[in-house]
């Protein structure tokens, strides 16, 4: 099966269980050749209910800034509603940099194609891992959404790596 065929016909992005797979694969490496493994979780934010149009407008520019902001390597899909990139070969600060361009690129007012104005912004949890023993993919996903529901719940454009909210009394 080639990559092309594995993608979403419409966003370009990997569905939610190839993601999944992909990211298992990726653990696997990260234990038998420790390296690290980082995984990015975006969420869209709204200042008011998005109408459909809207809605699918703010998703077709994430999906375009995902395609035009990442590493070849980097592997973005959607997750649970929201959207996840994995992120091969990378550590927390090379993930944090990678997520700091997309929220910053995320930002202010858009307009749907019909020229309706509305706003929107990005909230990201990072989780990382150096390699070897002690990953998971389980692990990381849940660090992940800690964080992205911990950004979420600051506020607007809001970034957090996992490793900076745990000791704020989070569980690690």
């Amino acid at each position: 099966m080639d990559q092309e065929s594995r993608l979403d016909a419409e966003s370009g992005l990997y569905p939610q269980k190839m993601l999944e797979s992909l990211l298992d694969g990726e653990v696997l490496r990260a234990k038998r050749y420790p390296g690290p493994l980082s995984v990015l979780y975006l969420g869209l934010r709204f200042d008011e209910n998005p109408s459909p149009d809207v809605l699918e407008s703010a998703q077709s520019f994430l999906a375009d800034i995902l395609h035009a902001s990442l590493r070849e390597v980097d592997m973005p899909g959607h997750y649970q509603g929201n959207y996840l990139v994995v992120m091969p070969e990378s550590d927390a600060e090379g993930a944090k940099k990678a997520a700091e361009r997309l929220v910053d690129k995320f930002q202010g007012k858009q307009v749907t194609r019909q020229l309706l104005e509305y706003r929107v912004s990005v909230c990201a949890g990072v989780a990382s891992h150096p390699g070897g023993e002690g990953i998971s993919s389980i692990e990381l996903l849940s660090r992940a959404s800690t964080a992205l529901w911990e950004a979420h719940r600051r506020g607007p454009r809001t970034l957090l790596l996992y490793d900076e909210i745990k000791g704020e009394g989070k569980p690690q």
